[in-house]
């Protein structure tokens, strides 16, 4: 063991206060990019709110899609059938599986949870209940049906990774929506064993399903001020893993030694948001000109140094956009050309003074507008410095906006900000799921409101409608015709100016564990650790 794991160890001791902390023979350390708040292991609270475990750790969901290629891989969930008309869904339950209190696990858990978000809708982080389910019921100790009022078979991603939580405990909560669950009871590999500020930490299960796995005694979290001092903390061996944002992985970790790794597939996309809802982000054609000033190759190489492209103007993975990218795109897509915005925001009635300043429909100068982005995140700290100096010579002057991860992306979702720059907060096996949880009404909300992730606060009708053709058929050709609508609608108002490809950044040591995610074995897709996906790692990771 390396002196600085002893160190870290000595510090988790400490830092979680608890008398009568086991030891564990091995445990897998993580840096962590950010703070966290209060003990909350709530699943269906926001990301921000619930702590890294429980999603990825303590609670399951019935399967998971890995969004690189569309794997299914079964969690509680063994099989899943689609009747004749993709109306119902079956859905097989594992048997033989026990809550971490000993009680059994059922299919009446699985139809419990579900009809607790429809009972809670602000639960349904997803919207699983407003897009066409109808009941879940189960039907036997070990099936789940699952009725929809019209068809919807993209809904199964969500339906995949919605958390599952025992009706036992969960139904005595009074008031599900500010439980904290501070004593969280699921059928994950780990249960939740100490917490403080400064570090988490969880304990292998000893009910667990799965014989043999995982290999690991316990996982644990520590936690940073950002990208730099993640970075700290695996360039002195004192963690195993980091989801980091290095400005250069090859160079700044990888080139320090054999053990030193990273894996960074594409898997989405950063994204500079607009808060459509106030002046003059409110305005397409400003949102259009703003786009054409910006130099996402320089953005993307500046950021990261080149290992990461400048993304697609459509927002469309690589992987994806053989089969779905319309090429209706490329004639609306924005081209880097200052000239061009410059004219277009004067032609949109955003003149220019003596002094230079761009002035607002109002004539008066606009103020300075603020770039949120999340508090020592380097590599988003880069892209709003590279934007600001995009901006300047139009007579726009920029700001960076830092703030810690849970101010952050409450900003974001009460829309109180100008622009932001954030990830796409939806990503699947096809566009649908970018489109869909980026700018349907349902992830919306009104200002001051928390919008589950629609991060811009736009909407469209014919966005919406398309999006709704898209989960109501299963003809490829016309889900292609739904999604060339979707690109085209959102190509032309601009909510958004996609940035750089979004990768998944697994930063990882191999001195004292085998068994990462890679090329060669992309069991996830790069999940970040608080992520259902990364359950995956924490199954497969083995001490050497």
């Amino acid at each position: 063991m390396k002196h600085g794991t002893k160190t870290l160890l000595a510090l988790i001791t400490a830092a979680l206060s608890t008398a009568a902390l086991a030891q564990p023979k091995t445990t897998f350390s993580i840096a962590n990019t950010a703070t966290w708040g209060s003990k909350n292991y709530n699943p269906f609270t926001p990301a921000a709110s619930h702590l890294p475990p429980t999603l990825s750790a303590i609670h399951e969901t019935l399967f998971y899609v890995n969004a690189l290629d569309g794997k299914v891989t079964p969690v509680l969930g063994t099989k899943y059938t689609w009747s004749p008309d993709n109306k119902t869904l079956t859905i097989s339950t594992r048997p033989g599986v026990k809550w971490s209190d000993g009680k059994a696990f059922s299919a009446n858990d699985v139809a419990y949870t579900f009809n607790l978000i429809k009972a809670n809708p602000a639960l349904d982080l997803t919207g699983i209940w407003k897009n066409g389910v109808a009941s879940v019921k189960a039907t036997n100790p070990n099936t789940v049906a699952i009725t929809f009022s019209k068809v919807n078979t993209p809904l199964f991603y969500y339906v995949a990774h919605l958390p599952i939580v025992p009706q036992h405990v969960w139904s005595t909560v009074k008031d599900p929506l500010t439980y904290t669950n501070e004593n969280p009871v699921g059928t994950g590999p780990f249960v939740a064993e100490a917490y403080s500020q400064q570090a988490i930490r969880v304990l292998k299960n000893p009910n667990y399903w799965m014989k043999g796995q995982p290999y690991v005694d316990a996982v644990a979290w520590y936690s940073s001020t950002g990208n730099d001092a993640s970075l700290l903390k695996m360039l002195k061996g004192e963690t195993d893993y980091g989801y980091i944002a290095i400005p250069n992985p090859k160079t700044d970790y990888q080139a320090k030694g054999p053990n030193f790794q990273y894996w960074w597939p594409v898997n989405n996309v950063n994204a500079l948001y607009f808060n459509t809802t106030k002046a003059p982000f409110n305005d397409p054609a400003f949102r259009r000109a703003i786009a054409s000033a910006i130099n996402t190759k320089d953005v993307a190489q500046k950021a990261y140094a080149g290992v990461v492209p400048a993304a697609d103007p459509t927002a469309i993975i690589p992987s994806q956009q053989k089969a779905w990218k319309p090429a209706t795109a490329a004639s609306l897509a924005p081209r880097f050309d200052p000239a061009a915005a410059d004219k277009a925001l004067t032609a949109a009635g955003y003149r220019k003074n003596a002094q230079g300043q761009r002035l607002g429909k109002d004539g008066k100068p606009l103020p300075t507008l603020k770039i949120l982005v999340g508090a020592g995140w380097t590599d988003f700290i880069t892209m709003g410095q590279v934007i600001g100096n995009n901006l300047k010579p139009l007579g726009i002057n920029t700001s960076i906006d830092q703030q810690v991860f849970s101010s952050y992306s409450g900003s974001f979702q009460t829309a109180n900000f100008d622009m932001g720059v954030s990830w796409g907060w939806g990503s699947g096996p096809t566009p649908y799921n970018l489109y869909y949880q980026s700018f349907a009404p349902e992830f919306s909300a009104p200002v001051g409101k928390t919008a589950a992730s629609n991060l811009a606060h736009y909407t469209n009708p014919a966005l919406t409608k398309a999006i709704a053709a898209f989960s109501t058929t299963s003809s490829v050709a016309a889900q292609k015709q739904a999604t060339s609508t979707m690109v085209t609608t959102v190509l032309r108002d601009m909510p958004w100016v996609p940035l750089t490809a979004r990768v998944g950044f697994n930063v990882y040591n191999t001195t004292r564990f085998t068994g990462f995610p890679d090329d060669d074995n992309a069991y996830n897709d790069a999940s970040a650790p608080d992520t259902v996906g990364a359950r995956l790692m924490f199954l497969n990771v083995k001490p050497k």
